[in-house]
């Protein structure tokens, strides 16, 4: 017998029908040379970012937003195999791999992958554990 036995379907799964933001992080670990003009860079080996996404979501009939694992396979199909483990300047457009420019990238390729009912909300990627940039969906519109 278990503890759940006398436990049984609600008469309501849902409490509200709302728009919710569903929150995520990674981590992935790359090497890049960033540039700060045609002769002057730097070099980072082992580099460790984390990224936080927010996605809108309303709930659905059953009181769920859009599965966590959705954004898991979507995150571990499109970016993961550019990021984790590469030299950004060899995976990613051809572009300066600073913060921001992988960030925005982030940003693109992630949402045009997300369910139709689902969208970007805000990232932010930290390129230390305390600094970084966030692009929000009101960023983004300019």
């Amino acid at each position: 017998m278990s503890k759940f036995d006398h436990v049984h379907p609600p008469q309501n799964f849902a409490r509200h029908h709302k728009t919710l933001l569903v929150v995520k992080h990674y981590t992935f670990t790359c090497d890049n040379r960033i540039y700060f003009s045609e002769t002057n860079h730097i070099d980072l080996e082992d580099h460790t970012y984390h990224l936080e996404m927010e996605v809108w979501s309303k709930t659905d009939d059953h009181g769920l937003a859009v599965d966590f694992n959705v954004i898991d396979d979507i995150y571990k199909q499109y970016l993961q195999p550019y990021l984790d483990g590469q030299l950004l300047n060899d995976t990613l457009p051809d572009m300066n791999t600073t913060v921001e420019n992988i960030a925005h990238w982030i940003w693109l390729r992630f949402s045009e992958h997300l369910p139709e009912d689902v969208s970007m909300n805000s990232i932010a990627l930290y390129e230390t554990p305390d600094q970084g940039i966030r692009l929000t969906r009101n960023i983004m519109a300019q």
